[in-house]
């Protein structure tokens, strides 16, 4: 029987690879050792490795064995005792010593594969070529300032919990994390016309109290929106705009971008929605009228040879 005591040469690391360079050599194990031993002692080192191991396969693109490979390779004891290629294939080739055999398996241990110190190399080369693939993709992205990273919009960092919660939404046409969560933020978010947007945001405000309702021309060939109201109310924008996450037009999504301005009105190359009979200088126009200049509007750029980047729904 193998004990353990306090001494440097009988750490379960060092004990693991005296009893190996024989085994590599005669295919056995020395007279006083057992296939009991060599399990009791893996089974110690699975213990101190099993969260190290689980983790790895988790978060990387490791296999199981790799996993397994790389954590007892890099490991050490506190002697600085690392195992040598031979002491890691002992472990994977003796079976009940928990590597190369399932964590969770209840079964009995069965005779394992027998593993060569070259073949533990390859395995240990192959994390190293997966790991420096790694750092080379984080590499070729330049990584923006802090502020940066903390406003942009296109950038956002998830816990695993929230990549898990990702994952189990997929569905069998979401190729990438972002499909997933680009359909279900579709799936969730309010959608209005322009029309029930711009009716409603005049029933909230009120039409005498909005001096021109306008719709920025040039955003029509963005994504977003952008529409203003002239008026001399401060208060916060009523709830149809808070809580309107897009606007359709055509079967096209837009973004909103919404403000209030009690400066203007003025033109600035803006298509009128509403404009109240009051305003010196321009003439009043009616919501109908306003909407049906957006209609004309739309209708030409859809048949224009020029690509709308709004995204088109059903």
């Amino acid at each position: 029987m193998v004990t353990q005591n306090d001494s440097e040469a009988e750490t379960e690391r060092a004990q693991v690879n005296e009893i190996a360079d024989q085994w590599t050599v005669d295919g056995e194990y020395p007279a006083e050792v057992s296939k009991s031993d060599v399990q009791e002692l893996g089974q110690i080192l699975y213990g101190q490795l099993e969260d190290r191991i689980k983790n790895l396969v988790a978060d990387t693109t490791f296999t199981r064995l790799e996993a397994e490979v790389w954590a007892l390779t890099k490991s050490v004891d506190e002697h600085r005792h690392f195992l040598t290629a031979d002491g890691v294939a002992l472990l994977l080739s003796t079976p009940g010593t928990g590597f190369g055999d399932p964590a969770d398996s209840t079964k009995v241990p069965v005779e394992s594969c027998r593993f060569t110190a070259e073949e533990v190399q390859e395995h240990f080369r192959a994390t190293k070529r997966k790991i420096n693939e790694a750092r080379e993709t984080i590499g070729a992205v330049t990584f923006p300032d802090r502020e940066t990273a903390l406003t942009s919009p296109e950038i956002v960092w998830l816990d695993r919990h929230t990549v898990q919660r990702l994952r189990s939404q997929r569905q069998s046409d979401d190729n990438t994390l972002n499909d997933v969560a680009a359909r279900v933020l579709d799936e969730t978010e309010t959608r209005r016309s322009l029309e029930e947007l711009v009716r409603g945001y005049l029933a909230s405000r009120g039409q005498n109290n909005v001096a021109q309702l306008a719709v920025h021309r040039q955003s029509f060939k963005t994504g977003t929106l952008h529409i203003t109201s002239h008026t001399g109310i401060r208060e916060e924008l009523p709830d149809i705009v808070t809580d309107t996450d897009a606007i359709i037009l055509h079967g096209q999504r837009y973004d909103l971008h919404f403000t209030e301005d009690p400066s203007g009105p003025q033109d600035l190359d803006r298509i009128t929605l509403y404009a109240s009979d009051n305003i010196i200088g321009m003439d009043e126009t009616p919501l109908e009228d306003g909407l049906a200049t957006v209609e004309e509007y739309m209708q030409e750029l859809r048949e224009s040879e020029e690509s709308l980047p709004s995204r088109t729904v059903d």
